[in-house]
């Protein structure tokens, strides 16, 4: 990554236009609301992605990779694939990328040597102890906005959403 990306496109709009129905709607309002549950949690990724995970030129997949073989080292390609809701082909991408970069290494059992674990090494666990700690700020940043002391955190981000693109 070369350049830091420009901002989030324009979420107001579509959070403003796809306002829940009733109560007693289950199809159209149902939806609506699962939208923007989708739009907020794909602003909130790209928000930590712009302010954290650039500098350290990891996308949110990427970093999902490491946490996860920090979390579970040694772990299956197939089990984060899982975990992490991406492609395998996804995981083997990001896991060769942080290879090079001496952030994890690849290791394959001699019990069955179709598989491949994932491990970090020191500097790519420090590197997830750092960035998790720089998620979890500029997060609880991002929900702190909203000063109701029994907000709900999703809540929080839509209207934090809201009223940042307008």
């Amino acid at each position: 990554m070369t350049e830091k990306p420009s901002g989030v496109a324009d979420f107001a709009a579509l959070v403003t236009s796809a306002a829940p129905g009733t109560a007693e709607d289950d199809g159209p309002g149902r939806l609506d609301r699962l939208a923007v549950l989708c739009r907020t949690a794909n602003f909130a990724r790209h928000h930590l992605e712009v302010i954290v995970l650039h500098d350290a030129n990891l996308t949110w997949t990427s970093y999902e990779v490491l946490h996860l073989a920090v979390m579970h080292r040694p772990v299956d390609t197939g089990v984060v694939a899982a975990l992490a809701h991406v492609s395998k082909g996804s995981v083997t991408r990001s896991a060769t990328a942080l290879i090079k970069r001496g952030l994890l290494r690849r290791s394959i059992p001699t019990k069955d040597r179709r598989r491949s674990l994932l491990a970090p090494t020191p500097t790519g666990w420090a590197l997830n102890q750092q960035l998790r700690a720089q998620l979890i700020t500029e997060l609880n940043t991002l929900l702190d906005a909203e000063s109701s002391a029994d907000r709900h955190d999703i809540a929080a981000l839509r209207r934090l959403i809201t009223a940042h693109h307008r």
